[in-house]
């Protein structure tokens, strides 16, 4: 009986995954460098660096270096998926974004698919998965280690799978990019990978000196995601040390200043 379980939950792996192939394929245009444009179903060569546009006068193929821009329709699957991430259904969302960072590497989308795949592995504990997920962008695009909001899920899962010496590397680039979004958001994980080794008071006063604090202290802007997550785990930092008066007040200031902000409705 189990035999027949797994195999029958392996045939409807491979049916799903040929549904979902035949239903997401890339459309978009490809504009060279010369000032045409090929519009059509887009796939991109990893091999040869090239995209293929297919159109119904046929198959026409750009070289990466004869390319100025590829402009990529969102994937329709993409926003049901991410839905259900958020709404706790990780396992079910976690074969479309597959397939969706699979046919659309280096066609844009990737990226974020593998964003919400990270959050979804993460969910289900599977932290190496994350891991790799994101590694397959990374080898692509090797700034998405460390800017953009693919970075900060992949830095979690680097957290959670004890990569610590992998992690601190891409937080330093980030810190040292001029961006302030990522800067901060470095920060803020530099303390979170400081507190999972555990909440003693000398980790928890680790965290806020060389994390949270700095967060605090130099990128006050409630605009920046980092600022209201400092603020709210600087308050559970000051907790672990027993200085509630000063944990209060950052919580104030985290209900003053962002009060739409998820971590102020914690």
């Amino acid at each position: 009986m189990n035999t027949l379980r797994k195999s029958l939950g392996a045939l409807c792996a491979v049916v799903l995954g040929a549904t979902l192939q035949a239903a997401i394929q890339p459309t978009g245009t490809v504009y060279n460098v010369n000032g045409g444009q090929s519009r059509g179903k887009i796939q991109w060569r990893n091999a040869a660096k090239e995209y293929v546009v297919t159109t119904d006068r046929g198959q026409f193929t750009f070289p990466a270096d004869q390319v100025e821009r590829v402009e990529v329709n969102p994937p329709a699957e993409l926003a049901a998926a991410v839905k259900r991430v958020q709404a706790g259904s990780a396992a079910a969302a976690i074969p479309t974004l597959q397939e969706i960072a699979k046919e659309y590497r280096n066609l844009t989308y990737d990226v974020e698919a593998t964003r919400w795949l990270i959050a979804a592995y993460l969910a289900q504990g599977k932290a190496g998965d994350a891991v790799r997920a994101a590694e397959t962008v990374i080898r692509d695009k090797p700034e998405a280690a460390y800017m953009g909001e693919m970075a900060v899920q992949y830095w979690q899962a680097l957290i959670k799978d004890n990569k610590a010496s992998s992690l601190n590397r891409l937080l330093e680039k980030a810190i040292a990019s001029g961006d302030k979004t990522a800067a901060a958001e470095a920060l803020v994980a530099r303390g979170d990978s400081i507190m999972a080794r555990g909440a003693s008071r000398a980790n928890a006063e680790e965290a806020l000196r060389d994390g949270y604090l700095r967060v605090i202290l130099l990128y006050a802007d409630p605009a920046l995601p980092a600022y209201p997550a400092a603020l709210y785990k600087g308050a559970q930092a000051f907790d672990g040390m027993g200085q509630g008066s000063r944990a209060n007040t950052l919580r104030e200031k985290l209900k003053a200043e962002c009060p739409t902000s998820e971590w102020a409705r914690k």
